[in-house]
Parts: structure tokens; C-alpha cells; sequence
């Protein structure tokens, strides 16, 4: 089977052509053969790859995002806007999906449909969401360059509850630990409990 690794050799990406030929070539389907074109980022839709960091890494945002999720595609505006704020300050984003059942076009409609300028990834096995025991989504995990976690938990408190969506935030505790990170500055709040859907383990 095509494996989207094997879509870069030394440097150099092969091209459209060369390797929908060899897809064909090996007797799979043109549609098959077309879709791991779009997972390997050679055709429009597929995984957003990061681009080359602009600075020294200063924290990594995993967000635990679920695509049935109504709080999910609520936060994915702030998601944007932090990321337009923070990327460039060494801040790097990525949207973890732990669900059993998603599928690669679940990822990749989501994606396209809210318009997240950051990488999206299954949690193959749920390794993510064991080592961080992340329990619901929208989660997310602020973590240190050596992998220390420094803030975990909501977004900010948008809502009080599942499908009781506040009409003022006051609390935006996410951005607040990024402004506190990229300034050198300690999180002041490094934890609080995060509301949305729970993830099934």
C-alpha cells in the first residue's frame, strides 16, 4: 500500500504524475491512488504540513478536537486567531483527533470546512490522550520544549456546560498562558477543567 512517507525522497517531493503512475501502476484504483495524493499534500485537501518555524520553538498547543463536537467547531475561530497571534512568536499548533471511529476524510473535511491553518492528526492508539489523560474535547495541552506540561483544560469558558454557550468570555485562559510564555513570563493558571464531549476510550 502507498504510504505518504514515501512521498519525499532526499528533499525533493515526487511529482503528481510520477507518482499517480506508479500508484496505477501497482493496480490500485485511480480514486485510491488520488486520495493518498491529497493525505501526502501533492493535491489540494489534505494535511496541512507546518511550515518551516519562523522561531525557536517556545511551547507546543495539542489540541484535542472531535469533529461532531458543537464545541469543537465553536473554538475553531479562537483557534485561528491564536495561531495568527502566536505561531510566529515560536508557538506551534496541533489538532489531535483520539476518536476510535474517525476516519482520514473525517480529518481532512474538518480541516478544510473551519479553515485551521495548523497540522491535524489522528491519535493513533491514543498515545496522546494517555500521556496527557486528556478526557474531552475541546482539551488542549500546553507543552514546554522538553515536553513538560504547562497549562491543560479549556479553551477559555465560552461554556458553562455542554450546549450552554455563555453570551460574554471572561476567562481566556489559553491565550493567556501563551501571551505569559512568549513574554518569559509563568503561566499564572496552569489548569482548569475543560467542557465538551467526552472522548471514548
Amino acid at each position: 500500500m502507498p504510504r505518504t512517507g514515501r512521498c519525499i525522497r532526499t528533499g525533493s517531493f515526487i511529482t503528481f504524475h510520477s507518482f499517480l503512475s506508479r500508484c496505477m501502476a501497482a493496480r490500485y484504483s485511480r480514486l485510491f491512488c488520488m486520495w493518498w495524493l491529497v493525505l501526502a499534500g501533492l493535491l489540494p485537501g489534505g494535511f496541512t504540513r507546518a511550515a518551516p518555524p519562523k522561531a525557536a520553538t517556545t511551547a507546543t498547543v495539542y489540541v484535542f478536537l472531535s469533529d461532531t463536537c458543537p464545541i469543537c467547531q465553536a473554538a475553531t475561530l479562537t483557534l485561528r486567531q491564536l495561531h495568527a497571534t502566536y505561531a510566529a512568536r515560536g508557538v506551534q499548533f496541533v489538532g489531535v483527533f483520539p476518536g476510535t471511529h474517525v476516519r482520514p476524510a473525517d480529518i481532512v473535511l474538518f480541516q478544510q470546512q473551519y479553515a485551521l491553518p495548523f497540522p491535524l492528526r489522528p491519535d493513533e492508539g491514543q498515545l496522546l490522550t494517555r500521556r496527557f489523560q486528556a478526557r474531552t474535547t475541546p482539551e488542549v495541552v500546553v507543552a514546554g520544549p522538553e515536553g513538560q506540561v504547562l497549562y491543560q483544560g479549556r479553551i477559555d469558558d465560552g461554556y458553562a456546560a455542554l450546549g450552554q454557550r455563555r453570551t460574554v468570555v471572561q476567562h481566556q485562559e489559553l491565550r493567556d498562558a501563551l501571551a505569559a510564555l512568549t513574554a518569559g513570563r509563568r503561566v499564572a493558571v496552569a489548569r482548569t477543567e475543560a467542557v465538551g464531549c467526552l472522548i471514548n476510550r
